[in-house]
């Protein structure tokens, strides 16, 4: 009886290795967990480093459904694409493509929506951040360049993202923080110097 139970439970312990190999098949073995909401996790793997020749690296992002046991390639960035500032005048953001993300060196996901933020340094000074809706695939880049801050907002969710501003007194000179609020559809919301 003793062996039979052994027998068994090397069965189950095999089965569930093959299927844990089965849904993970897909994503590469060096992808690393990014965030974790519960009910999907959020991977991004390095495809290629960036170099000193080459400031921006190739990374992939993928999600893992845990109540369906899928993996789904979301994006692979593209450092080659330019950026759609000159679309993003008064804080407005800009809609891009998911082949026209240019880094994603971290991501996360909206807490209680089905969206990620994902966000990059391609060009060795500003940081890239975009808002991903899952379902529908749409992406836009947000107006600020210096990455996400976090989370706020009680009644609507509000994202918080740190940019930064040339002095405008030459005497003075130096930059200066500026917090920007947007709503997790990525409408421009309000912002606040830091000085």
């Amino acid at each position: 009886m003793i062996k039979r139970m052994k027998v068994v439970m090397l069965l189950l312990t095999a089965m569930l290795v093959c299927s844990m190999h089965t849904q993970a098949q897909n994503m590469p073995a060096t992808a690393r967990l990014a965030d974790d909401n519960g009910q999907q996790q959020l991977f991004l793997n390095t495809e290629r480093a960036a170099g000193e020749d080459e400031p921006g690296g190739v990374t992939s992002v993928w999600i893992y459904d845990k109540r369906q046991q899928k993996v789904t390639l979301l994006l692979t960035s593209n450092p080659d694409v330019e950026g759609a500032w000159d679309r993003m005048e008064d804080g407005n953001t800009a809609s891009v493509s998911l082949t026209k993300v240019a880094a994603a060196d971290r991501a996360w996901f909206v807490p209680g929506e089905g969206k990620i933020i994902v966000e990059g340094c391609p060009d060795a000074r500003n940081v890239w951040s975009y808002i991903i809706d899952l379902q529908q695939k749409t992406v836009c880049q947000l107006s600020s360049n210096a990455g996400f801050v976090g989370f706020a907002g009680e009644d609507e969710t509000y994202v918080v993202m740190q940019s930064y501003r040339y002095n405008p007194d030459l005497e003075v000179g130096g930059r200066f923080p500026v917090l920007r609020l947007f709503t997790t559809d990525g409408r421009f919301f309000k912002e606040f110097e830091v000085r």
